[in-house]
């Protein structure tokens, strides 16, 4: 059944019809490393996957989740902490499949270490000149904090002004709860 009230585990459904095909898949913010493992496990053996987060915490537990859980093709996964708009635009990375971040903080971190619009925006924008026709780009946005709350607003504005005609944008979020639930944000390239 396709969970209607969870954005995380809801945009599994759209990467589940990606990644059979996918061979470059970056996961903008690997925390740690949940999204990262699900997408290794559900690609093919020859992809290549690209995880990025700005905090060695997060690299760190990423690799040790794919180390335990995945020891056999952990190997497929290139680990690279940084910003996620500059290593988009000076790392080799190009024609990518499937673009997935869960914006906000590291769950059990330092929440005052959270993504902000400006490097969201630029990585989106670099990573959706890279994206491939017909790939896709999800982003989970957190606005139940005000720092979060402000990036879901400005990757919205940004979203919707993007040519319709390249690239498809939507959103999806759970209308009937409490407490500013995620917002999904679901773009594919068209052309």
């Amino acid at each position: 059944m396709i969970p209607l009230h969870h954005s995380v585990e809801f945009q599994h459904h759209l990467w589940d019809d990606v990644l059979p095909q996918a061979n470059i898949v970056v996961d903008l913010t690997c925390g740690n490393g949940h999204d990262t493992l699900y997408l290794l496990q559900h690609s093919h053996s020859k992809a290549r996957i690209y995880a990025i987060d700005v905090q060695k915490e997060a690299i760190q537990s990423t690799m040790e989740r794919l180390r335990e859980k995945a020891p056999e093709t952990y190997h497929q996964v290139c680990v690279l902490q940084g910003s996620h708009d500059t290593i988009l635009e000076t790392y080799p990375i190009s024609n990518i499949d499937l673009i997935v971040a869960n914006l906000g903080y590291l769950p059990n971190g330092n929440h005052s270490i959270m993504t902000h619009e400006d490097t969201t925006i630029r990585a989106i924008a670099i990573g959706l000149q890279k994206l491939s026709v017909h790939g896709l780009c999800t982003i989970v946005a957190y606005p139940g904090t005000e720092q979060g709350y402000r990036e879901s607003k400005a990757v919205e504005a940004y979203l919707s002004s993007i040519d319709q005609t390249v690239y498809h944008c939507s959103t999806w979020h759970p209308i009937n709860q409490k407490h500013n639930p995620p917002i999904l944000y679901i773009i594919r390239r068209r052309k």
